[in-house]
């Protein structure tokens, strides 16, 4: 048996885990209440919304524009206009010629015409799709609230053709500005 001079021990070890403990619960309310306060200063996510036209296997005809009403989830925020029109191999053109109307709410017009390339000079159609259905999209508006766009009209314009072939369904896409 060894004898000599008996020390106390002390709970050291568990005061240093408590005052560990301590430290970090404060460290997890001090990141939770930092969360907390970056989270409640940002916006709410705002989706885009899309809608589209199926237009008839007899063809779209000139004299039939497409109407439509977007909607927005936020009236202080501004918005991108987006154009999408699914075509199939029976399209005869390599372009789409469109006049939009972008008609505000307090009845002001503007008027842009659109030539959207639907294929190269080779014929090889330059939009994503599969099998022999294509999508092309372009944005037509960009940065405008909602006041300015209460409503879109979208005419074929199309010299010499009074009905399209091959046009499957176009659409809207309205999403807010990056």
């Amino acid at each position: 048996m060894i004898m000599g001079k008996t020390s106390k021990i002390t709970p050291l070890a568990s005061n240093r885990f408590m005052r560990i403990s301590g430290i970090g619960e404060a460290m997890i309310v001090f990141i939770a209440s930092a969360m907390l306060i970056m989270t409640s200063c940002t916006r709410k996510p705002v989706l885009a919304h899309a809608r589209f036209v199926h237009l008839p296997s007899t063809g779209w005809q000139h004299s039939f524009p497409l109407t439509f009403m977007p909607q927005y989830d936020d009236s202080t925020l501004t918005y991108d206009l987006k154009l999408t029109i699914r075509h199939n191999n029976s399209y005869s053109y390599r372009n789409l010629a469109l006049a939009i109307d972008i008609l505000g709410a307090d009845s002001t017009a503007h008027r842009q015409q659109v030539n959207l390339g639907l294929a190269d000079e080779y014929g090889n159609w330059t939009g994503g799709g599969f099998g022999a259905l294509y999508q092309v999209s372009a944005t037509i508006a960009n940065d405008i609230s909602p006041k300015q766009a209460s409503q879109v009209v979208i005419w074929q314009i199309m010299p010499g053709n009074n009905t399209l072939q091959g046009i499957i369904d176009l659409g809207l896409t309205v999403s807010p500005s990056s």
